[in-house]
């Protein structure tokens, strides 16, 4: 227990020991639904990771970036509530990885600390030395286990999908900033995950539609990538009872 006790705050291990107790903390936390497994993760509303998911994602601990056929319309931050719940599906969670990596560090420092110990050394420079040694070691092994970890693991997760900008035609938005003409206009669509949007719009055929208006999207620009947008009246809408 004492070889235990030394070696867990002792020199390289100890920085990882902090760690790894404000993981076990965490993850009980999780179980008892005081916390959400996937708090640390968060996307666009494109699908692209931002913030720490992308860094993850980055350095391969997560997973490849979520794809969104063809794009979003814009890059506005999903809201953090939405976001955090959905970036899971096709990409392995911030915590999960992070968590993971923790504790691969953490086992390495720890035993290479303990086969370094019975080395007999007094050398405080020769154990420093020995010390930095076994951290880098534990810091590469942590990556390389925990990347590959979360490549086979990918396979299994379902892709994630969001609105691509074709699948926006035919759905309904909100006219934003002033009017929307056939030289100018902006509008305000919910995408499937939840994220309010701004789209660049227009009319055709000399429609001028009001702020606060509702539109119906009728076609996608992909010359100008813009949508082609016009009066939308609710009572036409076949879903209202």
């Amino acid at each position: 227990m004492g070889l235990f006790l030394d070696t867990a705050f002792g020199f390289p291990t100890v920085l990882f020991t902090p760690l790894l107790i404000v993981v076990a903390l965490y993850w009980l936390f999780v179980v008892f639904g005081a916390t959400d497994s996937e708090v640390l993760d968060s996307v666009d509303d494109s699908g692209d990771a931002v913030g720490l998911s992308a860094l993850m994602g980055r350095v391969g601990l997560t997973g490849p970036k979520a794809s969104v056929e063809g794009g979003g319309p814009s890059h506005a931050q999903r809201p953090a509530g939405d976001g955090g719940r959905r970036v899971g599906l096709g990409r392995v969670p911030v915590t999960v990885a992070l968590s993971m990596l923790v504790c691969v560090a953490w086992f390495v420092s720890m035993m290479g600390s303990i086969v370094t110990s019975f080395l007999g050394t007094v050398s405080t420079p020769l154990l420093i030395a020995l010390g930095a040694v076994v951290l880098l070691i534990a810091v590469v092994a942590a990556w390389a286990v925990t990347s590959g970890v979360v490549m086979s693991v990918q396979r299994f997760l379902p892709e994630r999908r969001g609105d691509s900008k074709h699948e926006l035609v035919g759905r309904t938005c909100t006219i934003r900033i002033g009017e929307a003409s056939e030289g100018f206009g902006q509008a305000e669509i919910t995408t499937a995950g939840g994220a309010a949007i701004s789209i660049p719009v227009r009319t055709t055929g000399g429609e001028v539609l009001p702020v606060g208006s509702t539109a119906l999207i009728f076609e996608h620009s992909t010359e100008d990538d813009l949508f082609l947008v016009t009066h939308f009246d609710a009572a036409l809408d076949p879903g209202q009872g």
